[in-house]
């Protein structure tokens, strides 16, 4: 839970960071507000990921694991015929499983 937190707080710390400095380095313009506003939408998420993330009910940190490990497993299939209609069907059944 403290690895969590730790986490959390660097990458709330480097967004707004990483905000702050390109505020600083962009020119008074009027590109500058909506640079400002999308930095400030992107700090929000990234405060608010660990709520959602407790309200979805969903282990975000486990579930990207399983997936990076499901797809270093697994050689990815190249279609062999020149349709790749059924090549597609395969991928999106493979995302989207049979909910």
């Amino acid at each position: 839970m403290q690895e969590l937190v730790n986490t959390w707080a660097v990458s709330v710390t480097i967004a707004v960071i990483f905000g702050a400095v390109v505020s600083m380095l962009l020119p008074e313009s009027g590109i500058k507000k909506y640079v400002s506003v999308l930095i400030g939408i992107v700090v929000s998420i990234i405060i608010l990921s660990p709520i959602i993330s407790l309200l979805s009910g969903a282990d975000v940190q486990s579930e990207l694991n399983d997936a990076l490990k499901n797809a270093g497993a697994s050689e990815p299939s190249v279609p062999e015929s020149g349709s790749y209609k059924d090549y597609i069907y395969k991928i999106y059944e493979v995302y989207m499983g049979d909910d």
